[in-house]
């Protein structure tokens, strides 16, 4: 879990920014479990691309460079644990990834998580060994490893550098399509979750009077999130932070517990940083008997409800898990 943590970390600074289950706790009668919302909804069918089927076709990447793709990607490998998502979305699986773990950590994950794919380590550090026995057609990396390996793993298949899409998932899919023909497709995911997210933002205006936090658990940890689709008022649920909560213009930041009493949301939905639903359930186990912790307005009234992990990710299936887990406990209030 450690190690998932720093990826999160990392990768929230490299963009400048501080860093930003399965089965939810249970201390108290107030948390309810994530796992009891699907993961996803129905995708939308796969309709005819007029796009598809058009190769060879250039990407230009991240970093501006042009890839030419001289045919549809089938042997891909996966460098990048955000975006697991994003191809899964569209129905296409790496035969090879980093950090293979966040497969059976993250609910948003888990209809996937049996894909045979092979284990090519961490992000930070992949095997290029392992690369070496794939005959690849492609391999997906994040721009900010590039300079790192990414001469080295251009002399195994072509590589395409992805940014972090901190809070553009519609980018992203887009990405994707283009990278393996499927336009239309990520068009039609897109239209379906947006829509989804419109629709419950509707009915929690009832709750415009109340303020909410979105707090990632650490080993004696806490970290203020400005989660997107919580927060935005024009693409997300539009739900209002509290008064005193983290710098909304960043993606979050490590806060004290005095500094959440002084935020005291009214309603308060927590996650494990490190993506561990039993960790989860440890700390909150141990904040049990903590008088500042229960002095807070959401734990005195129950108000606490536990989300996935991958909404730190940022992806379009985490952000439709919680979408619909947000709507779930707010549906009893």
């Amino acid at each position: 879990m450690k190690t998932i943590m720093r990826l999160f970390v990392s990768l929230a600074l490299l963009a400048g920014v501080l860093a930003g289950c399965a089965t939810a706790p249970a201390p108290t009668n107030s948390t309810t479990s994530s796992s009891t919302v699907p993961a996803t909804g129905k995708s939308t069918p796969e309709k005819v691309d007029s796009d598809a089927g058009k190769w060879p076709r250039t990407y230009v990447d991240a970093l501006g460079r042009e890839i030419v793709l001289k045919k549809k990607p089938e042997k891909v490998a996966l460098l990048f644990f955000r975006n697991f998502e994003h191809m899964f979305l569209l129905n296409e699986f790496p035969v090879a990834a980093t950090d293979l773990n966040v497969l059976a950590e993250w609910e948003s994950l888990a209809p996937y998580k049996d894909k045979e794919i092979g284990d090519i380590g961490s992000m930070t550090s992949p095997n290029l060994e392992k690369l070496l026995e794939i005959d690849l057609d492609l391999i997906i990396m994040v721009s900010g490893r590039y300079e790192s390996y990414g001469d080295k793993l251009e002399k195994i298949a072509p590589v395409i550098t992805v940014g972090s899409n901190e809070n553009n998932w519609q980018g992203a899919l887009r990405g994707y399509g283009k990278i393996f023909g499927k336009e239309q497709k990520a068009e039609d995911e897109i239209t379906r979750i947006e829509a989804l997210i419109a629709d419950s933002k509707e009915q929690l205006k009832k709750f415009s009077n109340k303020t909410f936090g979105v707090i990632m658990l650490g080993d004696k940890q806490f970290w203020g999130f400005t989660t997107q689709f919580v927060f935005n008022k024009e693409s997300g649920l539009a739900l209002n932070p509290p008064s005193k909560y983290v710098d909304m213009s960043t993606k979050g930041e490590q806060i004290s517990m005095e500094g959440l009493a002084a935020m005291n949301p009214d309603y308060m939905f927590v996650a494990d940083i490190g993506g561990s639903s039993q960790n989860l359930q440890g700390y909150l186990k141990k904040l049990e008997s903590d008088s500042a912790w229960n002095s807070l307005h959401a734990i005195k009234s129950g108000h606490m409800y536990a989300l996935d992990s991958s909404i730190a990710a940022g992806g379009p299936l985490g952000i439709e898990l919680g979408v619909k887990t947000i709507m779930k406990n707010m549906s009893t209030e």
